[in-house]
């Protein structure tokens, strides 16, 4: 754990609370957690990889000045989910703020997709998501309330091909997130979705030159494409997702709950 003084700015709206983020890395796991210790927060740091999750803690620590603690996790094993909530509320005193940006997207056509590939995206995105939010639900009730947010995708809504189990899981998740968002709603806890669109990250890059070389242009012109495809014209950052959830996380959203925002730069404007 690194630690701090928890003093902060006065307007710093998630001071005093913690927040957890299931699934840290790159992109919008690290924009996200940067953005709620920048507003106060402590924060509970889970993911696989040990090596790049002691990094992102020690960005954040290092940027903000807040406590943060790093706990290795397999999100689709709900002993691990649990072992890894408990012990985060427990070093850092209590629980606030759930985030869940773990994902597993196997891509691949649903005629050609392994069974055992699309038991995995449920695993993670279904189940996993889920038992990070119930083993939450207790210590966000000893702290009086809180806040999960669950990332998802436009997937749902677009449906496109080659990305079926993908869009069929996170489909699930939101309609999981909204039921509990009833269930819970009387002790306080709100459950809100944020759907992206292509986000800006490595994978997108990646995605973006292997386009490239299919067509025989350049990786700017396919990224113009694609930011000509949205009603902004541009393609979404990570930081546009963290500025979100920091929304629905803070007091400032206690009246919104069971809700999906969709945060795409006007990829899609069908409700």
């Amino acid at each position: 754990m690194n630690d701090a003084p928890r003093a902060g700015a006065s307007d710093a709206v998630l001071a005093g609370r913690v927040a957890l983020v299931a699934g840290a890395r790159a992109g919008i796991g690290r924009a996200t957690a940067l953005a709620l210790a920048g507003a106060g927060a402590d924060i509970v740091l889970a993911a696989r990889r040990p090596g790049p999750l002691c990094e992102l803690a020690d960005e954040v620590h290092d940027t903000t000045g807040r406590r943060t603690v790093a706990i290795p996790a397999d999100i689709g094993d709900a002993d691990s989910v649990r072992a890894m909530v408990d012990r985060g509320a427990a070093e850092l005193g209590r629980l606030d703020v759930v985030v869940n940006v773990a994902t597993y997207n196997p891509g691949g056509v649903l005629q050609d997709l392994a069974r055992d590939e699309f038991r995995r995206a449920f695993d993670i995105n279904v189940l996993g998501v889920l038992e990070v939010s119930r083993a939450a639900i207790p210590h966000l009730r000893r702290s009086g309330g809180g806040s999960i947010v669950q990332i998802s995708s436009e997937a749902p809504r677009l449906k496109p091909a080659g990305l079926g189990a993908y869009a069929a899981t996170k489909a699930a998740m939101e309609t999981t997130s909204a039921v509990l968002a009833r269930e819970v709603g009387p002790d306080g806890i709100r459950v809100n979705v944020v759907a992206a669109g292509s986000t800006d990250n490595t994978k997108l890059s990646a995605w973006i030159d292997e386009l490239a070389r299919e067509r025989g242009t350049t990786a700017a012109e396919v990224r113009q494409g694609m930011a000509e495809e949205t009603a902004l014209r541009r393609i979404t950052l990570p930081e546009d997702i963290a500025a979100t959830v920091l929304f629905l996380a803070s007091p400032a959203a206690r009246g919104i709950t069971g809700t999906v925002t969709r945060v795409s730069s006007g990829l899609l404007l069908e409700p």
